[in-house]
């Protein structure tokens, strides 16, 4: 308790009196300041040079259980997920089975006759001109959120926000167009491609699709709850992007996607680019050919993700949580200000 009570008063005298970040002696002593200030619910997994330099779960995967959490729970990733129907669209791409340049229409015929003028690549850049889902109305009318729902409220747009190609909008109907495709083209449904040909070869063993939220009978799920304990009430059930990760599968996920064993450079580098806040990788900043950051930030409810990778200290940062407390890019800069204290 002593401790406990040190570190908290620790925390609030830099905040309060130095208005200055703290100079922790480790990434734990951060971490447990954030523990004990009530928020930080979830895992974190610090790696470089390909060595765990920090691993560790705070708090509980259930708020009525009590559950605790392990390295072993899963956790959705919100935006972060949006990485996997880009990566396997590109594969496809790599290996001669669609073109970019490609209007979405030849491969998605029961859209509207806008879907003749989006191509491919508009979805990765999302200029396609497609509305944002209204995950708002859906919520308020308390409506469990299906694929069907989604696909039968984008075939009632009639006109697009913008022209194809003029402009940015982030909307999820773009990796879900994507996801079709892959199907369309794969010959798999999206569960089946992105196991065989991610999941498999990037050694993550411990994540999978999920089937329904609330989870039900899901392996070590990391439930969603608010700061009074309250689980989320939102309901999907169904649909083809409802991903779990650990913090160890979303490192090996980077590793084997940084080493190009998933994609080529030249492919990841196309995969990135980005006419406004976001590419289907997140945001990559390069110097040229060398890439400087790999960064990744992600909500679903009140699930809250970051993913970090900088190549040149060969540091990973993956950070997971299931009570949100909109801090976890804050925490992913002062754990990368820990670490190059230590390295000086």
């Amino acid at each position: 308790m002593k401790h406990q009570m040190l570190v908290i008063f620790m925390g609030m005298f830099c905040a309060a009196f130095l208005n200055i970040s703290c100079q922790y002696n480790s990434i734990h002593e951060y971490a447990e300041e954030q523990y004990f200030n009530g928020e930080l619910n979830g895992n974190i997994l610090v790696v470089q040079n390909n060595k765990v330099l920090y691993e560790n779960s705070f708090g509980v995967a259930h708020p009525e259980t009590k559950e605790s959490l392990t390295a072993s729970h899963r956790f959705a990733i919100g935006s972060i997920s949006k990485e996997f129907p880009g990566m396997a669209a590109m594969q496809l791409f790599e290996r001669g089975k669609l073109k970019l340049e490609d209007k979405i229409s030849m491969y998605l015929e029961d859209l509207p006759s806008w879907a003749s003028s989006i191509t491919i690549q508009q979805l990765f850049k999302y200029t396609s001109g497609l509305p944002r889902v209204a995950w708002e109305r859906y919520g308020e009318n308390k409506m469990t959120v299906t694929h069907e729902l989604l696909l039968n409220d984008l075939k009632k747009v009639e006109a697009l926000s913008f022209k194809s190609g003029t402009d940015y909008l982030y909307s999820n109907y773009n990796p879900i167009l994507l996801i079709h495709i892959v199907e369309k083209v794969s010959g798999q449904s999206f569960e089946d491609y992105v196991t065989q040909n991610i999941f498999k070869p990037a050694k993550m063993t411990n994540s999978y699709f999920g089937k329904a939220v609330p989870w039900k009978n899901e392996v070590l799920p990391a439930h969603p709850f608010d700061q009074d304990n309250n689980l989320d009430a939102f309901r999907m059930d169904g649909l083809k992007f409802l991903m779990l990760f650990s913090a160890q599968d979303l490192y090996q996920y980077l590793y084997h996607l940084h080493s190009y064993q998933l994609l080529s450079k030249k492919s990841v580098k196309l995969l990135s680019e980005r006419e406004g806040s976001q590419s289907p990788l997140g945001v990559l900043e390069w110097d040229d050919d060398q890439l400087e950051v790999h960064h990744h930030h992600g909500e679903q409810g009140n699930y809250e993700s970051v993913i970090r990778y900088y190549p040149e200290e060969q540091l990973y940062i993956i950070i997971l949580k299931n009570q949100k407390f909109f801090n976890v890019m804050d925490m992913a800069d002062e754990i990368k200000d820990i670490v190059n204290q230590k390295t000086i």
